[in-house]
């Protein structure tokens, strides 16, 4: 009989002591959570590349030909990514490039124009119509075909920050100076 007296009063307490209250680990995530709510919008705003950034080079090569290279910041062409981290939000804004490219051929030049997302949308054909959504990431020289006789490859990498994901384009300038543009691929990057 004690014994039944003593589980029918275990019985009632463990009844009494399930009382509904949250445990510690669901009352820090709700205070957490409420102290999240207090907070004022965090932003953080990172430019890239900060401060106006230019890159010139020159090559001459076997074949006649030179090419002179001047890549620059674009301080007014940008696109933005916006994401958030728990309570702050971060805006990344990624400055276009723009690149002169000079050829010459035997020291008459054949090419001279601005590379840039303008340029391509004006003369090439099936060009990604949201291409003003990308950077110009660099202009380079093709070295596996540089020492062919009669033209010179050129690259263009763009990257679209938004989505990660880039393409590149082939700038195939002849000795006369004509030149045709080819979309290679488009892949996603890191």
């Amino acid at each position: 009989m004690k014994k039944l007296v003593f589980l029918f009063l275990l019985i009632i307490i463990s009844l009494i002591s399930c009382d509904g209250r949250k445990n510690k680990g669901e009352a820090l995530k709700l205070s957490v959570e409420k102290f999240k709510d207090t907070l004022e919008p965090i932003e953080i705003t990172k430019y890239i590349p900060e401060v106006y950034s230019e890159i010139e080079t020159d090559s001459i090569l076997s074949n006649g030909f030179s090419i002179h290279l001047k890549t620059y910041a674009n301080m007014n062409e940008s696109v933005s990514k916006k994401y958030k981290v728990d309570t702050i939000t971060h805006i990344d804004i990624h400055r276009d490039w723009i690149s002169e490219v000079k050829i010459k051929k035997d020291n008459v030049l054949i090419f001279n124009e601005i590379i840039d997302k303008d340029f391509f949308i004006k003369h090439a054909k099936n060009i990604d119509k949201n291409l003003s959504e990308s950077i110009n990431t660099r202009i380079w020289i093709d070295e596996e075909t540089s020492i062919e006789k009669d033209y010179i490859n050129l690259f263009a990498g763009y990257t679209y920050p938004n989505n990660n994901e880039s393409v590149i384009f082939k700038l195939k300038v002849d000795n006369q100076g004509h030149y045709l543009i080819e979309k290679l691929n488009s892949e996603r990057t890191i």
